[in-house]
């Protein structure tokens, strides 16, 4: 699964890295956080109403009317994403990509749970896969990367740069790539405060290794 996130970044690096500038005005006062959590706003691009992609804010989780459990879901299967009722036209009609500077998950240890770091050992931001209805939205998980599965049994889609325009453009395409391994991807992974489950310990902190 995926449960938090960091995303601080300014507007101008976001636009940089993926070549889009519309929606620029959304994003470009949303605070840094290092320790974004479900039910919060996150930044994210889509492909608008007029075909043109676009920088927004979604909130993370999505609740809808007819679900019995009244708990937002915050991640769906890439497996299965294209088939689940919950899940299906979203992901064949509202794709979005998430940038992160990085994400936490935790690692069950004897006594409890140790949360870690993940992020790109370059620095420069992940690209998330994830879908929305209206101003909410999910992310998609996948099986863990060989590296990763020592801390969790699930992971993020990671989609490449290279991959992400492409991603947002074709359902049939997008769903071949949250599968897909980014060879060239190389990821540092750490354990981190065990703070990082509160959601109001949010400072640079939070990306320090311990």
């Amino acid at each position: 699964m995926c449960g938090r996130i960091a995303q601080i970044g300014s507007a101008e690096d976001l636009i940089e890295l993926i070549g889009v500038k519309e929606g620029y005005e959304s994003i470009s006062n949303m605070p840094p956080s290092y320790n974004v959590a479900p039910g919060n706003k996150i930044i994210a691009v889509l492909v608008n109403h007029t075909g043109n992609k676009s920088w927004t804010i979604l909130k993370w989780g999505m609740l809808p009317n007819w679900i019995k459990v009244k708990r937002p879901v915050i991640n769906a299967r890439g497996e299965t994403i294209a088939q689940k009722p919950m899940f299906r036209d979203a992901f064949h009609q509202r794709r979005i990509l998430i940038p992160v500077d990085a994400y936490y998950e935790w690692r069950l240890i004897e006594g409890g749970k140790q949360p870690y770091c993940i992020k790109r050992k370059d620095h420069a931001p992940l690209l998330l896969a994830g879908i929305h209805n209206d101003n909410e939205c999910v992310i998609i998980t996948r099986p863990p990367r060989q590296e990763i599965a020592f801390v969790h049994d699930r992971m993020p889609a990671i989609i490449s740069y290279k991959r992400a325009h492409p991603y947002l453009n074709n359902a049939d395409i997008a769903h071949q790539f949250l599968m897909m391994e980014d060879n060239g991807l190389e990821l540092d992974i750490y354990p981190v405060a065990k703070g990082i489950g509160n959601p109001t310990f949010n400072n640079p902190i939070c990306l320090e290794a311990i």
